[in-house]
């Protein structure tokens, strides 16, 4: 009797434990080499373009969920991570500023399963996209590029300017087309490989891994400062520090994505830390990582609007 309950647990840990691990710990990276992007090319580039580069760093969080860590980094545990969704603004001293992401238009709250959504915040967010001068986003997913679309239908002079400010991959450029159903006739904005100046002090760099879309930004603040916004390549920090993708669940069925390019642009990323210890990498997802970055200053709370009357010297 002893014998056969063991066979039968072991088979019952064979049914479970084998898929278990295959779609929520497997985290085998590979051999796939990082991508040939170094800081010294990032510098060069921050620099290619005049003007004040950025004074700094803001967040907007709009919503969050709590969600098992190994979800979004295969084989981070069971416990709850806390996954916000974030916009980032940069102030430019004379000039316009700049919006990293856009949060989440009303219409996909319900999809997105959020356990706190924050209207006031999103329409801080909106806000800060009519007064920026770019509008920059690191991939075609509703929690990033959904308040742009929502914001661009609100008519068509904000959509004309919507598009006027962006600078867009041209996956993103299609995605954004079919949504707002229509033609966007000029493409000269579209992003492609290889890393370019967009703005004194910021590089976007073409991705194509979590989205066929993706891009991250290098962001040099004018007192030498710089950050590297990711998007959900890395959606948490975990991700990049233990080269951690998200779990086959997640990024083979729920959300597709191309798990070996991931990878590489994981190894890419913490290549670029290990280069320059100081640079401060701004993950997708994870508000905790950025909250910490808040702490020692390196990211403020909250965008520092112009409250709406009020005049400036």
């Amino acid at each position: 009797m002893t014998r056969r309950l063991n066979w039968i647990i072991a088979l019952l840990l064979l049914i479970i434990g084998l898929p278990y691990y295959w779609l929520l710990i497997d985290n085998r990276p590979g051999s796939i080499a990082s991508q040939p992007v170094t800081v010294g090319q990032l510098r060069e580039l921050a620099d290619a373009l005049p003007g004040p580069h950025p004074s700094g760093v803001e967040m907007e969080l709009v919503g969050w969920r709590k969600a098992p860590g190994t979800l979004f980094a295969a084989g981070a545990g069971l416990q709850n991570r806390f996954i916000g969704i974030m916009a980032y603004r940069l102030p430019v001293t004379g000039g316009k500023p700049i919006v990293i992401d856009s949060g989440l238009g009303l219409a996909d709250v319900a999809g997105m399963r959020l356990d706190q959504f924050l209207p006031g915040n999103q329409r801080t967010v909106d806000r800060a996209m009519d007064e920026a001068g770019l509008i920059l986003i690191t991939h075609e997913h509703p929690d990033h590029i959904g308040g742009m679309i929502a914001w661009a239908r609100n008519d068509a002079d904000v959509m004309h300017k919507a598009f006027g400010k962006q600078r867009m991959t041209p996956p993103q450029s299609a995605f954004v087309s079919q949504k707002l159903g229509i033609v966007q006739r000029d493409q000269s904005a579209s992003l492609a490989a290889p890393p370019r100046a967009i703005a004194p002090g910021v590089v976007a760099i073409p991705a194509p891994s979590h989205t066929p879309g993706s891009q991250m930004f290098f962001v040099q603040l004018a007192d030498g400062r710089e950050y590297l916004f990711t998007g959900d390549i890395a959606t948490l920090a975990i991700s990049w520090e233990a080269l951690r993708a998200r779990s086959r669940l997640i990024g083979d069925f729920v959300v597709p994505e191309d798990r070996p390019a991931v990878f590489s642009w994981l190894k890419t990323i913490r290549a670029l830390k290990q280069a320059s210890p100081a640079l401060n990498i701004i993950p997708g997802h994870d508000t905790s990582a950025v909250l910490e970055l808040a702490d020692k200053g390196q990211v403020r709370r909250d965008f520092n609007l112009v409250p709406i009357g009020a005049t400036t010297q």
